[in-house]
């Protein structure tokens, strides 16, 4: 068969439904040359069981999903393939075509789709695995562009809704301030002080939903040259008046010589405010530790943020990014899905490791102003 014809062929196979794959499988299993080109230059793995559950045929896609040779891959049992979602005895008296998805997480989290369908009357199954993770990852940021769309809305709705009364007590208090000069001196001074802290507060709610509309809606970037060191002391500084009263340590270890990055100061600063208080209030008592160090590559700088805080539970962490979903009892859970959106924004990274009752390492990284970009030689 020539080259372009088998090229054709293999274009066609990769968009096949299993059950019109199983059909050019059978109608090819006499060819064996041709089997073996055709299968191998497929992206999604195949193995072929015979009735006592012994792969006998499996093509290259497979011994790189399962990662080994081929020789130990028709050795190993059906149901360590199928990495024990069912029994061969069950599956093959059943004589049904059956579906599983499936999620690994070791060495590196995969998300894998196995479909297995009897062939040849029923006598042998073949088993398809399809390595979904690249659509399960764009299936998770479209989720969360949707999300953050709803919640930019959501905003927006709020702020107009809430803003109108706040922009109307704040003119009837002024008109009060006005109107409270006509009366004596005693009287002024006694309901000054109330007027002004009732003008302050309406003040302050007014800045406080301005920030938090700003931070749900997408803006543009206004990056500059920005030296990580110098914003995370700045935020040490902002917050220190909160953490060093409780007693908690915080500790520096930032590198010499860290490259610039370009990045919106702000809004790196609203990231790093919020991944640091939440660090402090994980830590119970008036005794613990927050860790920050800083690190470089020819591509990244690095950002570590360990506590000795509570940790976060399993459970916690699947769900940590949903918005409204929150282990603080005054917490909104729209922090880190803010957070999580600006690291992305700078191109960079985000990354929790925790265990519960030992604390939290959060690890940021961000891609430095003077990259380095490597090129394949010509």
């Amino acid at each position: 068969m020539k080259q372009d014809t088998l090229d054709k062929l293999v274009t066609r196979l990769d968009h096949l439904a299993p059950e019109e794959l199983r059909s050019v499988f059978m109608r090819l299993v006499s060819q064996k040359g041709l089997l073996q080109d055709v299968f191998d230059a497929l992206r999604d793995g195949i193995i072929l069981f015979d009735p006592t559950g012994q792969a006998r045929f499996a093509n290259r896609a497979a011994t790189e999903i399962y990662a080994r040779p081929l020789r130990d891959l028709l050795k190993t049992p059906f149901e360590t393939l199928t990495c024990g979602t069912c029994q061969w005895e069950d599956l093959y008296n059943s004589g049904i075509a059956i579906t599983r998805d499936l999620q690994v997480n070791y060495p590196a989290p995969r998300h894998y789709h196995f479909h297995m369908s009897p062939i040849a009357g029923g006598s042998e199954y073949l088993l398809l695995v399809r390595d979904d993770t690249e659509q399960h990852a764009r299936g998770e940021e479209n989720a969360e562009a949707e999300q953050m769309n709803l919640l930019s809305f959501m905003a927006s709705a709020v702020a107009h809704e809430i803003g109108n009364p706040l922009n109307s007590i704040g003119l009837n208090l002024q008109l009060l301030q006005r109107k409270m000069t006509k009366l004596a001196d005693a009287d002024q001074a006694r309901l000054a002080p109330l007027l002004e802290t009732a003008l302050d507060e309406t003040k302050r709610l007014d800045t406080l939903l301005h920030q938090f509309l700003h931070s749900m809606r997408p803006s543009r970037l206004q990056r500059e040259p920005l030296n990580i060191n110098t914003l995370i002391e700045q935020v040490i500084e902002t917050l220190d008046p909160e953490i060093a009263p409780r007693g908690i340590s915080v500790h520096l270890e930032l590198s010499d010589g860290l490259p610039e990055l370009s990045a919106d100061s702000t809004q790196l600063f609203q990231a790093l405010y919020n991944l640091i208080r939440n660090a402090y209030q994980s830590i119970p008592g008036d005794a613990g530790g927050i860790y920050i160090q800083t690190a470089y590559n020819d591509n990244d700088v690095r950002v570590v943020i360990s506590d000795t805080g509570t940790g976060i539970s399993h459970e916690v962490m699947g769900s940590m990014y949903e918005p409204f979903r929150t282990t603080k009892r005054k917490g909104n859970g729209l922090g880190l899905l803010i957070v999580r959106r600006i690291i992305k924004d700078h191109g960079g990274t985000l990354g929790f490791a925790s265990k519960e009752g030992t604390g939290t390492t959060v690890t940021i990284t961000l891609p430095r102003a003077d990259r380095v970009v490597r090129l394949l030689p010509s």
